[in-house]
């Protein structure tokens, strides 16, 4: 089960805040404590942020959640994924999808270019003041590179990513670190526009989805992209699917494990760091992720939780939970 960081959660309820909505409600609705989200390294679970997303388009009967200047009506995502999965090849996709979103609305203008090695993607608010702390944007831009790598069946390589003095970048160190994971390649933060470049040889790649699978796809959205679709080969996902294969887990230091990966130390460490992350942060990542999932799916009882994740007693176990998610976990599974 994949997390996500609580800064995304918060910042998705800006448009509700506008409106003069009740967030603690919408948050309740979605199966979020509100308290959950004040936690600085708080995370929630993707099931959560799924429903959040859903909430907030039915509270506001808007895709585009509040953040442009007119609501984008409900249904365009799936009359767009649609159209998109008529298509031959990911250039006609992609071509398809943008004049559909350009047409329906002037909020956000979205171009498509293409060159003889690289194609960008590129991306317009007409009103940024609507989203200060650049969820949408980075919301709107993971769109199209992952419903592009879900339509093919592969995930699209992700050359570089721009964003035009990214809101939050210089505010929100941690954040830095979720901006790669999300996207997973050169990231310009203070470049002059907002973009994502590809190269041109994806477009060709046939579209490859039944229409069982589109509205299988439109039925559980945005669930389908808030994970990237086709094989993660960063050193960060070897390592989380190694480590998470004996339960309960058991780490070897970070110079056993790269020695098992074939890698000095020193190469080691320059590889985690350019994709943002540590191998304690790994470790974290990975008993917060499979304690989520035994306490929330399977319904363990803590102190088994804690045994699985490798915490010698529950009470430390309940501590380093509370700092994932600002809850205890009995508090957080009455809420999940």
């Amino acid at each position: 089960m994949a997390t996500i960081s609580c800064h995304h959660a918060r910042a998705a309820l800006a448009g509700l805040q506008r409106k003069g909505m009740d967030c603690d409600a919408v948050l309740m609705r979605a199966g979020i404590h509100p308290d959950s989200l004040q936690a600085a390294f708080g995370r929630i679970s993707d099931h959560q942020m799924t429903r959040l997303v859903q909430e907030i388009w039915q509270a506001l009967d808007d895709e585009f959640m509040g953040f442009s200047n007119q609501p984008c009506p409900a249904g365009a995502l799936g009359f767009c994924v649609r159209a998109m999965g008529r298509c031959q090849t990911l250039r006609e996709a992609l071509e398809t999808g943008i004049e559909f979103y350009n047409l329906v609305q002037d909020g956000v203008h979205t171009s498509f270019e293409e060159g003889p090695e690289q194609t960008t993607i590129r991306v317009e608010f007409a009103y940024p003041e609507l989203d200060p702390q650049g969820f949408y944007l980075e919301f709107w831009m993971i769109r199209w590179h992952r419903l592009a790598s879900w339509l093919c069946d592969l995930r699209i390589p992700l050359l570089q990513v721009h964003f035009r003095k990214h809101p939050v970048w210089d505010e929100l160190h941690a954040h830095r670190a979720e901006l790669a994971i999300m996207f997973p390649s050169d990231i310009d933060p203070n470049a002059d526009s907002n973009c994502l470049i590809i190269p041109s040889a994806s477009l060709n790649e046939p579209v490859r989805r039944t229409a069982q699978e589109i509205e299988e796809f439109i039925r559980t959205a945005p669930a389908p992209l808030l994970t990237i679709p086709g094989g993660d080969k960063s050193l960060r996902q070897t390592i989380m699917l190694r480590l998470s294969e004996q339960i309960p887990l058991r780490f070897p230091s970070q110079a056993q494990l790269a020695e098992q990966l074939g890698l000095s130390s020193q190469a080691f460490h320059r590889r985690l760091r350019r994709e943002g992350t540590s191998y304690q942060r790994i470790k974290d990542d990975i008993r917060r992720e499979l304690a989520l999932n035994k306490l929330t799916r399977e319904r363990l009882p803590v102190h088994e939780v804690a045994e699985i994740v490798g915490f010698s007693e529950p009470r430390s176990f309940t501590r380093a939970f509370k700092s994932w998610t600002g809850l205890s976990p009995r508090e957080y599974c009455k809420f999940v």
